[in-house]
């Protein structure tokens, strides 16, 4: 059907176009496109290391083995990390721990590299360089 012949029909005399509904529903979405979008506030810190950030911790070995180095340094990168809201294990509540694949070891005879699957607290680790890494 030709559009003029549509606009000749009787039943298309009932059909109503409100150009100020049209000025209304045009406004209400121009108005909420120019609100802020809302972004939940985040209620922990941010975390100390990010996700392939080069980490190390240094330990002791135990007093008891006589053939162990004085200290010893284990060199990883982060994998993955998650927020603690209660105390779990031996961590306390409110804290970021990291998951680390580790890469290699200044202590001889280590099996390195391993994922222990164990969560590391940031106060054990620190951030390297390939510098640092490169030395061991």
């Amino acid at each position: 059907m030709p559009f003029f012949r549509f606009l000749s029909n009787p039943d298309s005399r009932n059909f109503t176009f409100s150009r100020r509904d049209l000025l209304g529903k045009l406004s209400a979405i121009g108005a909420v496109s120019l609100l802020p979008k809302l972004q939940p506030k985040s209620s922990y810190p941010s975390p100390e290391f990010n996700i392939g950030d080069l980490v190390a911790s240094d330990w002791e070995p135990d007093e008891e083995d006589d053939d162990a180095p004085d200290s010893a340094t284990d060199f990883g990168e982060v994998l993955g990390m998650r927020w603690l809201p209660e105390a779990e294990s031996c961590f306390a509540a409110n804290t970021w721990v990291y998951y680390v694949w580790w890469t290699h070891s200044t202590c001889e005879g280590a099996c390195y590299p391993c994922y222990d699957g164990e969560p590391t607290r940031g106060c054990d680790l620190r951030l390297v360089g390939l510098e640092e890494i490169c030395k061991r």
